[in-house]
């Protein structure tokens, strides 16, 4: 368990995670931009507001990234389904090949006991068609290949986006706590009749 004290809007704060430092950091740095930014925007927000503010600007990018995440993994999902089916059609291809390579073969012993050298040639290029179709399939299917892994790498850093996002979330609702606690303290100490004194008759 790391512990470690950020400064969120001039305030310090103990942040206590099993993740390492430099994320924690950069939970409390974010959480803080937002708070000053709104404080920025509008000077006349108490500490509270700009935290509930905060909260709301926070979450709402949260459900953003979540659903930019839902996109690309169903777009990955769909991506894979693909891969499988050029992988399937590969496959098939390079069986064609091969049966097509042992018949070749058988075809040109044929033409050395002087069978038709035509019949022969037509193989050939069925063969040779067969190959250049292999070739644009293995071509396609690189290109989708190249595209899932950078659909992963995408996700990955979403999935990272969605736990900061979900610290945040939880960071500024335990400000909020506070906030309201200090808040109610406050009230009671500035109101007379709640600390026990009586008005002026």
């Amino acid at each position: 368990m790391n512990v470690i004290t950020v400064k969120i809007n001039g305030i310090e704060y103990n942040l206590k995670g099993d993740e390492q430092e430099e994320y924690l950091h950069k939970v409390a740095g974010y959480v803080d931009k937002k708070v000053k930014n709104i404080l920025e925007n509008n000077g006349k927000l108490s500490t509270s507001s700009a935290a509930i503010l905060s909260a709301v600007n926070i979450v709402d990018d949260m459900f953003k990234k979540q659903k930019e995440y839902e996109k690309l993994y169903n777009d990955f999902e769909q991506m894979e389904k693909m891969q499988k089916s050029y992988e399937e059609q590969i496959e098939s291809l390079k069986k064609q090949l091969k049966h097509m390579e042992e018949y070749n073969a058988e075809l040109q012993l044929k033409l050395k006991n002087d069978v038709n050298s035509q019949y022969l040639e037509q193989k050939e290029q069925q063969v040779e068609k067969l190959i250049k179709e292999m070739e644009i399939m293995q071509n396609t299917a690189q290109k989708y290949l190249k595209e899932n892994t950078e659909l992963k790498e995408q996700n990955k850093e979403i999935k990272f986006q969605l736990q900061t996002s979900k610290y945040k979330v939880i960071d500024l609702q335990h400000k909020l706590i506070e906030n309201q606690i200090s808040l109610a303290k406050e009230k009671k100490f500035n109101n007379p009749l709640l600390n026990g004194e009586q008005g002026v008759k």
